[in-house]
């Protein structure tokens, strides 16, 4: 119901379910936050060439509450990051894996290049609290069953065991969504934490992309495909919704939207590693 309550407060519903898809031309959109300034690229490229069609594209709902949104449906497009439940599809639901971006560690020290999963283990862990010039490390954390915080945790056992520890402590700096953590990740003096290469890139992001172990998120102006964490753009949607949805989900699937995700620091679906 939390998650039903803010597309109704997005949309302006007043307690008419439904009523915002009534403008024609008009799709709406919710999703997980690291995909939203990419889709409002694409809805903008899309509108170039279908004149009369808008893309709304709701604050952060979570790939959760996107799909609760679908279900009752609020919204007619979800932009995830992950595969859809079965129980998910078994309610009529339609899933397109668009592209994956990495899943970066990210910070405000400019002068800061690579970091190491023993480093991280220490550092989340409460072993080291301090960078190499002395001044506090301050950690930006996300939920528990927050996908970066899943594929962070994977890197090693050590790193499992540090990051579950560090949410339970006192204290602790927990952003909700992926806007909330970018933007303490900007402020905090000292920040480290998670992001994807898409948010930073298409959001613009003051905070420096840190190596992992020595391997780049980011080649010649374009995501590293080899690099080792990596979040799924996945597009949901009915195989039955309004031709303004499909059309819109076809040009999304299509080789211009394929250029605009490379240039945003996505890796399409089908390239090959």
């Amino acid at each position: 119901m939390k998650h039903l309550f803010r597309i109704f407060v997005a949309l302006g519903l007043g307690g008419v379910l439904g009523c915002s898809l009534a403008h024609a031309g008009t799709v709406v959109l919710g999703g997980s936050g690291s995909t939203l300034e990419m889709m409002q690229i694409l809805g903008a490229a899309h509108a170039k060439a279908e004149p009369g069609f808008q893309l709304r594209v709701l604050p952060s709902l979570g790939s959760g509450g996107a799909i609760k949104g679908m279900v009752a449906g609020a919204i007619d497009v979800g932009a995830i990051a992950r595969e859809l439940k079965p129980e998910e599809a078994a309610r009529g639901l339609q899933a397109d894996l668009l592209a994956h971006t990495p899943v970066v560690l990210v910070t405000n020290r400019a002068v800061e290049r690579n970091i190491t999963t023993p480093q991280l283990e220490k550092i989340y862990g409460g072993q080291q609290t301090r960078w190499s010039d002395n001044s506090p490390i301050r950690l930006v954390l996300r939920p528990a069953t927050e996908t970066d915080t899943v594929l962070i945790g994977g890197l090693s056992a050590g790193m499992k065991k540090a990051v579950d520890g560090a949410l339970v402590k006192d204290g602790m700096l927990v952003a909700t969504t992926d806007q909330e953590a970018a933007t303490a990740l900007e402020k905090q003096p000292g920040s480290l934490g998670t992001s994807t290469l898409a948010l930073i890139r298409t959001e613009k992001r003051a905070l420096q992309v840190l190596q992992l172990d020595g391997v780049a998120a980011e080649t010649h102006g374009r995501a590293n495909g080899l690099y080792p964490l990596k979040k799924p753009l996945v597009l949901v949607y009915r195989s039955d919704a309004r031709a303004e949805v499909l059309k819109f989900v076809r040009f999304v699937k299509s080789e211009p939207a394929k250029a605009l995700l490379a240039a945003n620091g996505y890796v399409h679906a089908d390239e090959r590693r």
